[in-house]
């Protein structure tokens, strides 16, 4: 029995430390992919990567398969699938790559994940906004017109302006997240000079809006000490697995019904970027089926500093997301966020509510709903997320065996 738990052991400890090597490059290439660096990673690399997390996932799965319920053995099959779907009928890697991370991800330790994206994140965050200040690589600038004022947006070493915001806001939502309750205020206050400079060169208004948000949430949460709301827990759960879902209803309707003859729409097509025009055109054009349209196709020429006419980008997740994966997918995510938050309840971290609203309210104006470089807390459906809570410790090296403990 106790060589069995020993093997067990350092079978975990081997398969974590593969998936989080493999987890690493994945961030670290695909987040310089952002940046306005050149690099070429070869398509061997990612193969490479993918069959280590399958291998890990399907180890650290068997091995625990006892502690799996039914719903989410569905779900992660159902995620997998719809990945190997998109993958053969049209040679689509995002879906599967974030199945396969989701699954290689089970048991291991969300705080190390968050630790070594934020650190990663940050690090190439930095060597891209000094490149680009001092004319190693290209700050690409973007002249717009919001009413009468002209405004200079710069990317700042990212490949547009919104992707440097949005980094940043992802990375503050994990930091935020792996700290818990240790965050403090000058955290807090800090986070928001950074947000309101970035945002100052950016002017990505609409996704300053959601970082406000988190801001304000965080700000409350350490008022309270983060502590338990008055609203009963099994209200605040299922107001919490209902949000994307209706976030998700919101975007669609609002985006079907516009109508550029109305003051009020043409109004917010125009404050929130053209979205709303973008979506309701690219209804007409792909409409909504089960999974997704064979002929979509997006106009990204926003790189460079030129901004054409010809320019169609669909910034909302959950409208890209219907138009190009389908019904189906968006409905296992739905799933997926609302298994998240009843893991969240379970383990009495309610806080985790910030999280959940700030990115749940962000996907109606951004896209970066399943890119890895951006997002990770869809990691949390399988992640061990008591280390959140449990760990005050840093993460360190044992010298003697190199293990991360």
């Amino acid at each position: 029995m106790t060589s069995d738990k020993d093997a067990i052991n350092k079978l975990e400890k081997l398969t974590e430390v593969l998936f989080l090597s493999a987890f690493s490059c994945y961030v670290i290439f695909f987040y310089l992919q952002t940046t306005t660096f050149i690099m070429a990673v070869p398509g061997a690399v990612y193969s490479l990567i993918r069959g280590v997390l399958l291998l890990t996932g399907l180890i650290r799965l068997y091995t625990w398969r006892s502690e799996i319920n039914a719903l989410t053995g569905a779900v992660l099959a159902a995620f997998l699938g719809l990945g190997v779907f998109y993958l053969v009928s049209r040679g689509d890697t995002m879906v599967l790559d974030a199945a396969l991370m989701t699954i290689g991800a089970y048991r291991v330790s969300f705080r190390r994940i968050g630790i070594l994206y934020v650190f990663i994140g940050t690090l190439i965050s930095l060597l891209a906004l000094i490149c680009s200040l001092t004319g190693v690589t290209v700050d690409y600038t973007f002249l717009t017109n919001y009413g009468d004022n002209e405004r200079l947006r710069h990317s700042l070493g990212i490949i547009y302006p919104t992707d440097f915001f949005a980094h940043l806001t992802y990375l503050m939502l994990t930091y935020f997240l792996v700290r818990w309750d240790r965050v403090r205020y000058p955290e807090i206050i800090a986070a928001g000079v950074i947000l309101g400079a970035a945002y100052y060169f950016t002017s990505a208004r609409a996704d300053m809006v959601c970082a406000a948000i988190m801001l304000v949430l965080m700000l409350v949460c350490k008022l309270r000490k983060f502590g338990e709301t008055k609203v009963p827990s099994g209200i605040k759960i299922v107001m919490l697995c209902a949000l994307m879902p209706v976030c998700a209803v919101v975007t669609v309707i609002v985006t079907s019904l516009y109508n550029p003859g109305n003051a009020l729409m043409y109004k917010l097509d125009f404050m929130s970027s053209y979205r709303l025009s973008l979506g309701r055109a690219g209804m007409d054009l792909y409409g909504f089926t089960p999974l997704g349209a064979t002929n979509f196709a997006e106009n990204g020429n926003a790189n460079g500093g030129i901004r054409n006419y010809t320019y169609v980008f669909y910034d909302s997740a959950y409208i890209k997301y219907l138009f190009k994966y389908g019904i189906v997918l968006l409905l296992v995510l739905f799933l997926v966020y609302a298994l998240i938050v009843l893991r969240l309840s379970s383990a009495k971290m309610m806080y985790a509510m910030v999280f959940i609203s700030v990115i749940t309210v962000s996907y109606m104006i951004e896209h970066h709903m399943l890119e890895l470089s951006y997002n990770i807390t869809f990691l949390m459906l399988t992640a061990d997320i008591s280390t959140i809570l449990h760990s005050r410790s840093y993460i360190n090296i044992n010298k003697r065996n190199g293990i991360i403990t």
